[in-house]
C-alpha cells in the first residue's frame, strides 16, 4: 500500500525519511538557497529546479509473476510455535474481500483496513529455486532516492531489487538481500563500495531474519555508502545510478523454521510471500530543468504518460536537450552552482533554427550556427550581407549597392551604401559632381574657383554645368570673396557670410576689431547649482536640485506646467560679443512622451522676448539619454526663432540680456536634467583663436568708443531712455559749466550756481544766475549760511532760519530756545533748546529765559534751573520718566518731627522716637500711642500673662492669655485663679453652695455651711439637697454620726494594723504576738457587742450570720458590677475628654493660623489695596472679573464650611472666616457693619467660652469618675478584709451611699457634659448660620457698592475737573479746552476698550469650550488620570461661568461709559463757571494719580501670573492631547494588525517603542506633579482673588471720601475725567 501519499505533511515526511536514510540530493535541496520548485530566483536568474519529492509508486501499475486466488487457496498464519493449531484463511480472486492482487502494493490504504499482495504458498510450489518477480513501471525516468518494502509476512531469506533505465533495457541489480550472500548471489556479505565501481550492487543479511513474523520493513537507499554521494552534482556515474524507469523485486527464497520438511499441509500453507506496501521515493527526472511533471497523451501508445514541464529553454521527456533556437552552448544537467540554461542563438531574426557547432564554440564562446538565413544575409549569425549588398544598420534588410559605373571606381559599396567615387565626383552612388566641381565625365569632375567662405554652405560651389559661384546672403563679388557694405568679417562658419555692423545704430562703417580672443561662459555643474534657479512660465519660483552623482541640475514638475532652468547673472547683461555665436547644453528628460512648445528656449532683454522650440536649428527631440543642443544667436529666419528680428534688434537684445530660460520638463509630473551649459563669447586678449566677429566702428561727431557707445564731453543724449542708442546734442549750462552729465544733461555748475542748467543760485547765495557771468550769485548775510532773498525794496531777507532762530536776519532765538546769535550780550552763542528735564508744559509760552536758558514754568511739583529737583514736601527723581516724577511725602502728623520734610531722594519722613515707616505712620513692635505727638510708648506687657510683647496701637491693650486681664495682662480676670504662663483658670464655683464666685489661689471656692467640695457643689454628711443650699439633717442623725465616726476610727486602726502586718512582717517573740492577738480578740468582741446593740440587742446565731454573709457577698458582687460600670463610664469619659482636647487643639491651631494670616497677608493685602484704589473703577473689566472670582472663592469657602460643620474646630474657623469676609465686604458701610460685627464677635467669644467649659467639665467628670472608682475599690477591699466581723447594716448604708454618690455625681456629670456639648454644638451651628447670613448680606450689599461706584465715578470726575481747573489760570481757557478734547478722546478710548472686551466674549467661550472638549478626551483616554481630568473639566466650567459674567460686566461697562460720556459733555458746557483756590484738591489728585501708576505695575504682574497659570494649563492640555493622539495612532496600528494578513514585526516593534515612550511620559508621578503644579497655581490665583476682594473694600472707602468731596464742590464742574484713565 502507499496510503501515506495523500496525508498532511506528505512531502515533508518524504524529505525527512530521505535525509535519514542518507540520501544526499533531497537534503541538499531542502537546505539550499532556494526551494526546488523555483526555476528562477528572486532576481529572475535561472537556477536548478526539481519536481516535488514523492512516492513514485503510488497507484502505479505493478505486475507479479505469482498471485494467490486463482484458483482459490487456503493459507495459514505463521505463529512461530510448532504444534499450535494455525489460523487459516482463503485467498480468492473472485471475492473482493478475499483477494490480494498486485495493485494492493501501491494503493491507498489505512491502518484499520490493511491490504496486501500475496503469492501462493509453499504448498503450491512457491520456494527456491522457483522465484516470484514483482515489476513496478514508473512510466518515465525518475531519480530514485530509496525503495521501501513492508512485508505482511516474515521477510524472505533471499531477495533482490533491480532497476532499468529504459522501458526495453536490461535489468540492473540495485541491492541483494540474503542470509547466504555468497552461495545465493556470489557476493560477500555486507561488502564495501569503492570509487572504482560505485554502481556495484552489494549483498547484506540485514533484513533476512525470519523475525518479525509480520510488519517487517526493508529500506534501500540508492546513495548510501557510495563515496561520491556528497558530490552528486559532479558525479555522472551516480546520476545514472539513481535513474530508473522500472523497479523489480525478485523474491528468491522464503524464510522458514525448518518444519516444512515434514510436508505438513498446514505448515506448508503458512509459508508464502505477502507485501502490504511498496514505496519508491524519488523525483521525476528532469535534469534540474523543470519544477514539475505532467501527464501527456502519448500519440504512439494512446495512453497518458508523464513528461517534464521543461524550463531553461530545454525540451524532451526528461528536458535532455535544448530547444531548436537555443543551441548557443552545449546542453547540460543543472547543478546547484550552474543552471546550464540553454542560450538562444543570435540569428538576428533572420533564421528559424540553429545547430551547435563545437568548433565555433571553442573559437568564439558561442556555438550556435544559424541555418537558412533570409534577406540576402550570410554568416553564423546571419550577421552580414551577401556580396554587392549593404545595410546601414544591423536590423535593416540588405540592399543592392547600385553604384554608377561612370563615376564609380568599383561596384562594391561600404556598409552605408556609399560607392567609391572618382576625383571630383560625389553622391552615394557616384552619380554627380561634388560641391565646388562641375562637368561629370569618365575622368571625373573639374574644380570651381569660388571662395568657399563666401559661398553657400562653404562649399565653394558653383553651377555644376556653367561653373558660376553661389554667394552667401551678405557676400558679394564674382568669387564671393568680400562683404557687402554695412557688413564685416567674412567667415566660413557664418551661414550669411558676413556680420552686420551694430555700432548702436550710429554708424554703418565697421571692421574686425583686434585684441579679442574667443572665450566660453560655461557651467559644468561639478560643484553645485552655481546660481541657476527654476521658475514656471508665469515667473513663479520653482524648486530645482543639483544631483551630486550625475553632476547636473534636475527639475521635477508637479503638474502639466513646465519648469524652466534660469541662467545666473554671468550669462546676462551685455552679451553682444556672443552675437552670431552658439548657446549649447546637454539635456535629458523622463518620460520621453515629449510635448514641445514654441517657447522651449527663451531670451529676454531691452523689451524684446525671443523664443524657439527645442527641436529648432535641427536639434533632436528630448529623450531619456543625454543629448547636446546648440542654438545660434543670429536673426537668420532659418534658425527657427519665433520672432523675426533685424540684425540691429538682435544685437539690441543681446546688449542688455535680462533672462535666459531653458525648458526642463515636457510632461505632466515629468523630470528634466540639464548639464554642461556653454555660451561662446569673446574677451580682450591676444590669445588664439582670435574673435574675428567683434567690430570696431567709425563714429560720428559727439560719439566715441569702439562701438560708438560713449558720449564726447560737452555733449549729452537727446533721449536718455534709449541709453547708448540715443542720438547726442551739445550741453546748455547758462555759461556756468563747460560739461554736463551725458545721460541727464545736468551741468557741473560753477560760480555758486545750481540746477540742471545752472539756472539758480546756491542755497546761501542770492542773485540772477541766468545772466551768464561769474558774479551772478553773491553770499547771503545770514547765520549758519541760511538762505535769503531780495525783497522788492532791494533789501536782503533771510527766508529759512535754522531751527531755533527767528528774525529777518535770524538774529534772535525762538521760544523754547536760548542763546545770543549776534553777540548782543557778549560773545555770540548759538541757539539751543531749553533743558527742563521734561517737567514743563510743551504747549506753554515762555517756559525758559531766551538768553540764559533758565526754566521759568516747572510743573509736576519740580523746581530748579532745569526743573531738576522736587519741591519741598515731595520726593523722587525729577529727571526720570514717566511723569509726574515727584511724589508727595504724606508724612503722618503725629509720628513726624515738627516741621520735618521727607528725604527728597527716598521719601523717608523724620520720625519721632520709636516710630517707623516711610511716612512715620506706625510704632515699633512692642510700642503704642503714636497719636501722643511725642513718639510711641512701650507696651510693657506682662511676660507671664500676655501672648507676646505687642499691643493695640491706640489703647495699648496687650494680647492676654485665657483668663488674664488688665491692660498689661498682669492679673487674672474676676472669678479666675492661678496666674501662670498658661494663663488663668476659671474658678467655676457652684453658685448654689458658694459664698462667692471668686476662689482662692488654689481654686477652692468659699462654701456655705454644710457644703463641701472644691467647687462647693456637694453636701457633707448629715446634710442634703444641695440645690437648696444643703439642709442639715435632724439632731438624731448627729448621734448616729458620732457613732459612725467612732466606728470609722476603729476601722482605720484595724486597717493600719493589718497594713502594718503586711508591710512589716518582722519576726517577733511569742509573747508579743499573744498580746496583740488578745487585743484583736478584744476589739472583735467589742465590735460584736456594738453590732448586737445596734441590732436591738438580739443575738446572732450562725445561720443568721451565714445569711448575712451571703447577702454581703451579693452586695459585694453588685459593688463589683457597679465598679466595672463606673470604670467603663470613666473610660468613655476619658475618650470624650481626649476628643474634646483634640478639638480644642485644632481650634487653637486654626486660630493661630488665622491670626498670622490677618497679621501678615491681610496687612499686606490692605496696604496694596490702598495703593491700588485709584486704579479700579466701574469701567475696569479686570476688576469685575476679579470680583466675580472672589465671589466664587467665597462660595467655595462656604461649601467647605458646610462639609466640616460637625466639628468645633471647623465651625469656629468658619466663623472667623465669615467675620473677616463681612468686615472686608462691609468696610465703610456705616451702622450696618458696626452693629453686626460686634454681635458676631460676641457670639464668637461665647463659642470659645463654651468650648473652654466643655474642656473643664470633661476634666471634672473624669476626676469624679476616677474618685468614685477608687472609693468603690477601697470599700470592696475593706469589706473583704472584715468578713469575719463586720457591721452588716453599716455596710448596707455605705453601699447605698456609694450608689447614691455614683448616681448623684457621676451620672449627672456625664449627662451635664452631654447636654453642655450639645448646647455648644448648637451654639456653634447658630454662629455658623449667622455668619452665612452675614455673607449673604455682604453679597446683597455688592449691588449697593456697584451703585456707589457709579456715583463715585461722577464725584471723582468732578473732583478731578476741579483739580484740573485749579492748575490752570483763568487766562489759559484755550489750553483747558484742548485738554478737555484730549480727555474726550480718552473717554472714547475707554469705550473702545470696553467694546474690545465685549468682542472677546466669543473667543473666551471658544477657548473654554475647547478646554472642556480636550478634558473630555483626556478623561476617556487616560484611565489613571480620570479624577484629575474631571477636576480640570470642573475648573474649565467654572472659568466659563467667570468669563460669561465678565462678558455681561463688559456690556454694562460699555453702557455706563456711554452714559458717562454724555454726562461729561453736559458738564463741559459749564466749565468756565468754576473758580477758586483748590490747591489741596490738586495735591490729592496728583497723589491718586501716582498711586494709580504704581499700582498698574502690580496689576500687570498679577495678570502675568494669571496668564502664566493659563499657559501652564494650556501646556498640560496640549500634552494630554498629544498623548491622546499618539495612543489613538497606536490603536489604529493595532487595528490594522488585527485586520488580517501577516504581522509586520518591524511595525510591531515600532508600535511597542511608541507605547513604551508614551508609558514613560504617562508616569503617574509625573502626571501627579503636573496636576499638583496646576493646583498650586489655582491656589495662588485664589489668594490673588482674595487680595483683590480686600482691595475692593478699600476702594469703597475711597469712594466715600470722593462722595464727601463731591458734596463740597459747587455746581457746574466741567467735563469729568474717569478714575480708570488716571
Amino acid at each position: 500500500m502507499a496510503g501515506w501519499r495523500g496525508r498532511p505533511g506528505f512531502r515533508t515526511v518524504l524529505n525527512f525519511v530521505a535525509c535519514v536514510l542518507g540520501v544526499v540530493s533531497p537534503c541538499l535541496g531542502a537546505v539550499g538557497r532556494h526551494t526546488m520548485g523555483e526555476c528562477v530566483d528572486r532576481q529572475g536568474r535561472a537556477q536548478r529546479c526539481m519536481p516535488e519529492f514523492e512516492n513514485a509508486a503510488f497507484n502505479k501499475l505493478v505486475v507479479a509473476t505469482n498471485t494467490c486466488g486463482d484458483p482459490p487457496i487456503e493459507y495459514c498464519l505463521q505463529t512461530g510455535v510448532t504444534g499450535v493449531t494455525k489460523s487459516c484463511h482463503m485467498c480468492d480472486s473472485s471475492n473482493p474481500r478475499l483477494t490480494h492482487p498486485p495493485r494492493y502494493l501501491t494503493d491507498f490504504n489505512n491502518d484499520d483496513n490493511t491490504t496486501w499482495w500475496q503469492s501462493e504458498t509453499m504448498l503450491q510450489g512457491v520456494q527456491y529455486p522457483n522465484e516470484v518477480n514483482i515489476t513496478l513501471s514508473l512510466g518515465k525516468s525518475f531519480d530514485i532516492t530509496y525503495v521501501r518494502l513492508k512485508f505482511h509476512t516474515s521477510r524472505p531469506e533471499s531477495f533482490a531489487i533491480y532497476k532499468r533505465t529504459t522501458e526495453d533495457g536490461e535489468w540492473i541489480p540495485y541491492q541483494y538481500y540474503s542470509g547466504s550472500c555468497r552461495s545465493t548471489f556470489q557476493k560477500i556479505n555486507r561488502g564495501v563500495i569503492t570509487n572504482r565501481d560505485e554502481t556495484e550492487a552489494i549483498c547484506t543479511d540485514e533484513f533476512s531474519d525470519i523475525s518479525p513474523l509480520t510488519g517487517g520493513n526493508v529500506a534501500f537507499s540508492t546513495l548510501e555508502g557510495r563515496p561520491s554521494a556528497y558530490n552528486f552534482d559532479n558525479s555522472l556515474t551516480l546520476q545514472g545510478w539513481v535513474t530508473a524507469t522500472d523497479i523489480r523485486i525478485r523474491l528468491r527464497r522464503l524464510n522458514t523454521f525448518g518444519d516444512e520438511v515434514f510436508r505438513d499441509p498446514k505448515v506448508m500453507s503458512s509459508y508464502y510471500y505477502a507485501i502490504s506496501d511498496f514505496a519508491v521515493g524519488g523525483r521525476c527526472k528532469c535534469n534540474g530543468h523543470a519544477a514539475s511533471c505532467e501527464a501527456n497523451v502519448n500519440t504512439g501508445g494512446g495512453g497518458a504518460r508523464l513528461i517534464c514541464v521543461c524550463e531553461h529553454n530545454t525540451a524532451g521527456v526528461d528536458c535532455d536537450r535544448c530547444l531548436p533556437m537555443f543551441n548557443d552552448r552545449p546542453w547540460g544537467r543543472a547543478t546547484a552552482s550552474d543552471s546550464h540554461e540553454c542560450q538562444a542563438c543570435n540569428c538576428n531574426n533572420l533564421a528559424d533554427s540553429c545547430e551547435f557547432d563545437s568548433d565555433l564554440y571553442r573559437r568564439t564562446g558561442h556555438g550556435g550556427r544559424c541555418i537558412g538565413c533570409r534577406q540576402n544575409t550570410a554568416g553564423p549569425n546571419c550577421e552580414r550581407c551577401l556580396e554587392y549588398y549593404y545595410r546601414a544598420q544591423q536590423s535593416d534588410p540588405c540592399q543592392p549597392c547600385n553604384c554608377n559605373p561612370l563615376g564609380s571606381i568599383q561596384q562594391q559599396c561600404d556598409p552605408l551604401g556609399r560607392c567609391q567615387c572618382k576625383p571630383g565626383v560625389g553622391g552615394d552612388k557616384c552619380d554627380r559632381c561634388q560641391d565646388g566641381h562641375f562637368g561629370l565625365s569618365e575622368a571625373g569632375c573639374r574644380q570651381c574657383s569660388c571662395d568657399s567662405a563666401g559661398t553657400v554652405n562653404n562649399a565653394g560651389a558653383c553651377d555644376q554645368v556653367t561653373g558660376q559661384c553661389q554667394c552667401k546672403q551678405n557676400v558679394e563679388g564674382p568669387r564671393c570673396d568680400r562683404c557687402k557694405p554695412g557688413y564685416f568679417n567674412l567667415d566660413s562658419t557664418n551661414p550669411s557670410g558676413c556680420i552686420s555692423c551694430f555700432c548702436y545704430g550710429h554708424s554703418a562703417k565697421c571692421a574686425v576689431a583686434s585684441g579679442y580672443a574667443a572665450s566660453v561662459i560655461s557651467t559644468p555643474f561639478t560643484t553645485g547649482q552655481r546660481g541657476w534657479t527654476g521658475e514656471d512660465r508665469f515667473g513663479n519660483e520653482r524648486e530645482i536640485r543639483w544631483t551630486q552623482v550625475g553632476e547636473n541640475l534636475g527639475a521635477t514638475a508637479d503638474s502639466q506646467e513646465p519648469i524652466y532652468f534660469v541662467a545666473p547673472a554671468e550669462y546676462l547683461g551685455n552679451q553682444r560679443l556672443s552675437y552670431g555665436q552658439t548657446l549649447t547644453f546637454k539635456l535629458r528628460v523622463d518620460p520621453e512622451d515629449v510635448r514641445l512648445s514654441a517657447e522651449d528656449i527663451v531670451l529676454e532683454g531691452n523689451g524684446i522676448r525671443l523664443s524657439a522650440a527645442m527641436t529648432a536649428q535641427q536639434n533632436p527631440m528630448p529623450r531619456r539619454v543625454n543629448q547636446e543642443y546648440s542654438f545660434r544667436l543670429h536673426e537668420d529666419p532659418s534658425l527657427g526663432w519665433n520672432q523675426r528680428l533685424t540684425s540691429f534688434d538682435f544685437n539690441r537684445l543681446l546688449s542688455n540680456l535680462t533672462s535666459v530660460k531653458i525648458r526642463g520638463t515636457y510632461t505632466d509630473r515629468g523630470r528634466g536634467f540639464l548639464d554642461d551649459v556653454r555660451l561662446n563669447t569673446a574677451v580682450r586678449s591676444g590669445a588664439q583663436p582670435a574673435a574675428s566677429w567683434v567690430e570696431v566702428c567709425e563714429c560720428p561727431e559727439g560719439l566715441t568708443g569702439q562701438f560708438c557707445e560713449q558720449v564726447v564731453p560737452g555733449y549729452k543724449q537727446e533721449n536718455p531712455q534709449l541709453g547708448p542708442f540715443s542720438p547726442v546734442e551739445q550741453c546748455f549750462c547758462n555759461g556756468h559749466s563747460a560739461s554736463c552729465d551725458t545721460v541727464t544733461g545736468e551741468c557741473s555748475c560753477q560760480h555758486n550756481t545750481e540746477g540742471i542748467y545752472c539756472e539758480r543760485c546756491l542755497k546761501g547765495y542770492y542773485g540772477d544766475a541766468t545772466q551768464g557771468t561769474p558774479n551772478d550769485c553773491q553770499p547771503c548775510p545770514c547765520p549758519n549760511q541760511a538762505p535769503c532773498d531780495l525783497a522788492p525794496n532791494g533789501e536782503v531777507v533771510c527766508t529759512s532760519c535754522t531751527e531755533g532762530y527767528i528774525g529777518d536776519r535770524c538774529e534772535r532765538c525762538m521760544d523754547g530756545y536760548y542763546g545770543d546769535p549776534i553777540g548782543q550780550y557778549g560773545q555770540p552763542r548759538p541757539c539751543q533748546r531749553c533743558i527742563c528735564s521734561g517737567n514743563i508744559d510743551e504747549n506753554a509760552v515762555g517756559n525758559c529765559n531766551s538768553i540764559t536758558g533758565e526754566c521759568l514754568k516747572c510743573v509736576y511739583f519740580t523746581t530748579g534751573t532745569a526743573c531738576e529737583r522736587c519741591l519741598p514736601g515731595y520726593y523722587g527723581d525729577a529727571t526720570s520718566f514717566p511723569k509726574p516724577p515727584c511724589k508727595p511725602c504724606n508724612c503722618y502728623q503725629f509720628g513726624t518731627q515738627a516741621g520735618g520734610e521727607c528725604d527728597q531722594n527716598t521719601g523717608q519722613c523724620p520720625c519721632l522716637s520709636n516710630v517707623v515707616g516711610l511716612q512715620c505712620d506706625r510704632c515699633v513692635d512692642g510700642y503704642w500711642n503714636i497719636n501722643s505727638g511725642s513718639g510711641c510708648e512701650v507696651c510693657d506687657c506682662d511676660t507671664t500673662g500676655s501672648l507676646d510683647t505687642s499691643c493695640e496701637l491706640n489703647s495699648g491693650q496687650c494680647q492676654c492669655k485665657p483668663g488674664v486681664g488688665g491692660r498689661r495682662c498682669e492679673k487674672c480676670l474676676a472669678n479666675h485663679y492661678g496666674f501662670s504662663n498658661s494663663g488663668c483658670t476659671a474658678c467655676d464655683c457652684d453658685p448654689r453652695g458658694s459664698l462667692s464666685l471668686q476662689c482662692d489661689e488654689f481654686g477652692s471656692c468659699p462654701c456655705r455651711e454644710g457644703v463641701v467640695g472644691d467647687k462647693c457643689d456637694a453636701c457633707k454628711e448629715n446634710y442634703y439637697d444641695v440645690a437648696r443650699g444643703c439642709i442639715e439633717c435632724p439632731a438624731c442623725y448627729g448621734l448616729v454620726q458620732d457613732k459612725v465616726d467612732d466606728h470609722r476610727e476603729k476601722l482605720r486602726q484595724l486597717r493600719d494594723l493589718i497594713n502594718n502586718v503586711g508591710v512589716n512582717p518582722d519576726l517577733i517573740n511569742d509573747q508579743k504576738f499573744e498580746e496583740r492577738l488578745k487585743q484583736v480578740e478584744e476589739l472583735a468582741k467589742d465590735l460584736l457587742n456594738e453590732a448586737r446593740k445596734a441590732a436591738g440587742g438580739a443575738g446572732i446565731n450562725a445561720d443568721s450570720l451565714r445569711e448575712a454573709l451571703d447577702a454581703l457577698r451579693d452586695k459585694v458582687n453588685e459593688i463589683e458590677k457597679a465598679k466595672n460600670n463606673a470604670q467603663a463610664t470613666t473610660n468613655d469619659a476619658k475618650v470624650k475628654v481626649q476628643d474634646a482636647d483634640e478639638t480644642i487643639r485644632r481650634i487653637q491651631d486654626k486660630l493661630r493660623e488665622a491670626n498670622n494670616y490677618l497679621d501678615n497677608e491681610g496687612k499686606q493685602a490692605l496696604d496694596e489695596a490702598e495703593q491700588a484704589a485709584a486704579n479700579f473703577g466701574q469701567g475696569s473689566r479686570e476688576m469685575q472679573e476679579l470680583a466675580e472670582q472672589a465671589k466664587a472663592l467665597a462660595n467655595d469657602q462656604t461649601e467647605d464650611a458646610q462639609a466640616i460643620e460637625d466639628t468645633a474646630n471647623q465651625a469656629l474657623q468658619t466663623s472667623k472666616d465669615a467675620l473677616k469676609a463681612v468686615r472686608d465686604a462691609l468696610a465703610g458701610q456705616g451702622d450696618i457693619a458696626n452693629k453686626r460685627i460686634p454681635d458676631l464677635e460676641r457670639k464668637l467669644q461665647d463659642a470659645e467660652e463654651q468650648l473652654d467649659k466643655v474642656n473643664r467639665e470633661a476634666a471634672d467628670a473624669l476626676a469624679n469618675a476616677e474618685a468614685s472608682a477608687d472609693r468603690a475599690t477601697k470599700i470592696l477591699a475593706n469589706a473583704q478584709a472584715r468578713q469575719p466581723n463586720i457591721d452588716v447594716d453599716d455596710l448596707k448604708r455605705q453601699t447605698a451611699a456609694i450608689k447614691d454618690e455614683a448616681e448623684n455625681s457621676l451620672l449627672p456629670d456625664l449627662a451635664k457634659l452631654e447636654a453642655d456639648n450639645r448646647q455648644t454644638v448648637n451654639d456653634i451651628n447658630d454662629n455658623y448660620d449667622a455668619a452665612e447670613q452675614l455673607l449673604k448680606d455682604a453679597q446683597d450689599k455688592q449691588d449697593v457698592i456697584d451703585q456707589l461706584l457709579a456715583r463715585a465715578d461722577a464725584a471723582n470726575d468732578k473732583a478731578e475737573q476741579a483739580e484740573e481747573k485749579g492748575r490752570e489760570t483763568l487766562g489759559e481757557a484755550q489750553k483747558t479746552l484742548e485738554y478737555l478734547s484730549n480727555f474726550e478722546a480718552k473717554v472714547q478710548e475707554s469705550k473702545a476698550k470696553a467694546d474690545e472686551a465685549l468682542g472677546k466674549e466669543a473667543e473666551i467661550r471658544r477657548i473654554i469650550d475647547e478646554a472642556v472638549s480636550t478634558t473630555d478626551q483626556a478623561e476617556a483616554a487616560l484611565g489613571s488620570a480620570d479624577s484629575d481630568a474631571r477636576t480640570a473639566k470642573k475648573t474649565a466650567e467654572q472659568a466659563k461661568q467667570i468669563a460669561e459674567g465678565a462678558a455681561a460686566d463688559a456690556k454694562q461697562v460699555k453702557e455706563d461709559a456711554a452714559t458717562i460720556y454724555d454726562q461729561a459733555t453736559a458738564v463741559n458746557n459749564n466749565a468756565d463757571e468754576l473758580k477758586g483756590d483748590v490747591d489741596s484738591a490738586e495735591n490729592t489728585f496728583n497723589q491718586k494719580k501716582r498711586q494709580a501708576d504704581d499700582d498698574e505695575t502690580r496689576v500687570n504682574a498679577a495678570m502675568d501670573a494669571a496668564n502664566d497659570a493659563q499657559r501652564k494649563a494650556d501646556v498640560a492640555m496640549a500634552k494630554v492631547q498629544g498623548t491622546l493622539d499618539r495612543v489613538n495612532k497606536i490603536l489604529e496600528q493595532l487595528d490594522r494588525f488585527s485586520g488580517g494578513g501577516g504581522v509586520d514585526e518591524g511595525r510591531l516593534r515600532a508600535v511597542q517603542a511608541e507605547y513604551d515612550r508614551i508609558k514613560g511620559e504617562l508616569d503617574p508621578d509625573a502626571i501627579n506633579a503636573i496636576i499638583n503644579n496646576l493646583r498650586i497655581d489655582a491656589r495662588a490665583q485664589g489668594r490673588l482673588l482674595a487680595y483683590y476682594e480686600t482691595l475692593r473694600g478699600d476702594v469703597m472707602s475711597e469712594i466715600r471720601n470722593l462722595e464727601e468731596i463731591l458734596r463740597s464742590l459747587p455746581d457746574g464742574c466741567f467735563r469729568p475725567q474717569k478714575i480708570e484713565q488716571l
